[in-house]
């Protein structure tokens, strides 16, 4: 049976410390960023200026990262363009949007909704003096790499060959992609990309998203990181 394709969609907006938004996607375009000229504003240094966009064509939903610095992620996972189907989480510097389909022959949610005929601005909070920063690092174990030691300073951390890639491997047959790390506040997570080279996790094949934990070793096409994560306090001074 095939299924209903949504004639219109919401989008719940879950920012840190705040409460959860939800816009209802009635335009055709909607853009995501941190200029103000954005359907959708978030003002954190994280975010592009121009950083995705939503476009609706005909009765489908597709989401497009705008070449942005940090890339945009759906279920952890980074893309360029990508069909947006009910219940999934889209990650945007330390931003989650949720994407929820009104099916045609449904009942429109019940829940309140943001016109996006006035612009949304959503403020970045700042993190709690005296919390705890996490700082992770992936150490090169073996196998080629144009650096020896990376900063896991995105919120998706790309490994590959290709240009834009953080970790970049130099190997003479190197794919493109192989996997990508997310962060998701103090949480991290790698997932491999559709290369056929296999993801291993401490010798273990994993086919899906993995949390990583500090010491944990990845193996992927001939190249062995190590990813190490630690914590800092925020001292807050008078």
């Amino acid at each position: 049976m095939q299924k209903t394709l949504p004639q219109s969609a919401t989008l719940l907006v879950k920012i840190q410390g705040q409460d959860s938004k939800s816009i209802e996607l009635t335009h055709e375009t909607i853009t995501i960023g941190r200029k103000a000229d954005n359907s959708l504003v978030i003002e954190d240094p994280a975010v592009s200026g121009h950083h995705a966009r939503i476009v609706k064509i005909q009765a489908v939903f597709f989401l497009e990262d705008l070449m942005s610095t940090n890339g945009t992620a759906i279920n952890g996972r980074p893309i360029t363009r990508h069909q947006l189907h009910d219940t999934d989480v889209i990650t945007i510097g330390r931003h989650r949007l949720v994407f929820q389909e009104v099916p045609a022959a449904g009942t429109a949610l019940h829940t309140p909704f943001v016109d996006l005929n006035r612009t949304m601005v959503l403020k970045r909070t700042e993190p709690t003096p005296n919390e705890p920063t996490l700082i992770a690092t992936i150490l090169v174990i073996a196998g080629k790499t144009d650096r020896s030691e990376y900063s896991l300073m995105k919120q998706v951390t790309v490994i590959g060959s290709q240009d834009g890639s953080a970790i970049r491997l130099t190997g003479w047959f190197a794919p493109k992609t192989v996997a990508a790390i997310a962060r998701r506040g103090r949480n991290y997570s790698i997932s491999p990309s559709q290369s056929t080279k296999p993801l291993l996790i401490n010798g273990v094949q994993v086919v899906g998203e993995h949390g990583l934990k500090d010491g944990d070793h990845i193996e992927v096409a001939g190249v062995t990181l190590r990813f190490s994560a630690s914590s800092e306090t925020n001292v807050t001074t008078r």
